[in-house]
């Protein structure tokens, strides 16, 4: 199933950017860096919600004003704590992995409302004291967000996604175009 979203991911992003006959200043590679807040919904039983952090890269190609590819890469930057019955539970991420289809639509100098599709792939860690249990997923994933042109070169962003049935984050990051 996820080999099959890359899959569709992959083909549309290469076929909006063949469509476009010119491609404006700004477009090429990039790099960039996040920080998340990610809710994982029933982390350990149902009706607890905790929120861990991480820190990822960014890899992505402008093909033009309006389509991207990017590749994203994070890990833990942080755990958060549920307590049941006295007990301490730490959830951590141990990775957080996607491809994704973005498309940006300017609407101010600088200022653009882009949305991603894509797939994303993870796995949680829970520990207890020294025990410890880890538990993976993937799926189709989709966000919205803000990115704020500061120089030819970089970019600001604000973006909330749904990366999993359980799973939602609230990130900033910031990208470098080379």
């Amino acid at each position: 199933m996820l080999n099959k979203i890359v899959a569709a991911v992959l083909i549309t992003a290469a076929g909006m950017s063949c469509a476009q006959t010119t491609i404006p200043a700004g477009s090429g590679a990039y790099l960039g860096a996040s920080y998340a807040r990610v809710t994982v919904k029933n982390a350990v039983i149902k009706g607890d919600n905790v929120s861990p952090s991480t820190l990822g890269a960014i890899f992505g190609y402008d093909f033009n004003q309006h389509v991207a590819l990017e590749a994203r890469l994070a890990g833990g930057a942080g755990s958060d704590t549920l307590n049941l019955a006295g007990a301490d539970f730490h959830v951590k991420f141990n990775r957080l992995a996607g491809v994704y289809a973005k498309w940006s639509q300017p609407i101010d100098d600088g200022l653009s409302v882009y949305g991603v599709f894509g797939a994303t792939s993870g796995k949680v860690k829970v520990s207890l004291g020294s025990s410890s249990a880890a538990s993976s997923k993937s799926s189709a994933s989709f966000g919205a967000g803000l990115s704020y042109q500061i120089t030819r070169s970089s970019a600001v962003s604000i973006e909330y996604a749904r990366l999993y049935s359980d799973a939602n984050a609230l990130s900033v990051a910031t990208r470098f175009n080379f």
